[in-house]
């Protein structure tokens, strides 16, 4: 009986952390707008999905800094990435992988699709911002630089364009030439 109690226990414990930690996750899924740090405008829009427990950032738009436009989509895809490997388009590119969940905020990696350099990443939400943090690798998040991301709304993106169900995705890890 004492067993079967404890199993009890146990059990709802477990599944009341999983809740939490399904919750939390939710906390930064959906559409985001980066904002370019030099003259704080939107660059480009992405899309934070889960996958297999994971949560991955794929580009879905880049935005023109001088003209405040659209450029490129997921739909056409004209942007490439030159410094991965594959020459794979920028938007569609999963650029931020392997994020997990750690007590108020996410960890995993994040790469620059200009260079190739991947970086460890840290993701913390305030309000309706992610604040993303990109650090050098094996230096405990001391040596790097935050970028804010905005919440988007799909009525922000060109006419149109439809922002593509993120159940289907299936993630792929960018590495550099």
């Amino acid at each position: 009986m004492k067993k079967t109690r404890m199993m009890a226990v146990l059990t709802i414990i477990l599944l009341a952390f999983g809740t939490v930690a399904a919750w939390a996750a939710d906390d930064i899924l959906g559409l985001w707008k980066i904002i370019d740090d030099k003259s704080g405008k939107p660059n480009a829009y992405v899309l934070i999905y889960s996958n297999g427990g994971m949560l991955y950032g794929r580009m879905m738009a880049t935005i023109n800094l001088d003209t405040g436009l659209v450029d490129d989509t997921i739909a056409t895809k004209t942007l490439k990435a030159d410094a991965l490997a594959g020459d794979p388009p920028n938007c569609g590119l999963d650029f931020v992988y392997q994020l997990q969940t750690r007590s108020k905020d996410y960890k995993g990696s994040i790469i620059d699709p200009g260079d190739g350099k991947v970086y460890d990443c840290t993701i913390k939400r305030e309000g309706d911002k992610l604040v993303v943090r990109g650090s050098l690798k094996g230096t405990g998040g001391l040596l790097g630089r935050n970028q804010t991301w905005q919440l988007a709304s799909v009525r922000e993106l060109p006419a149109g364009f439809t922002l593509p169900d993120a159940k289907s995705f299936v993630p792929v890890i960018p590495t550099k030439k």
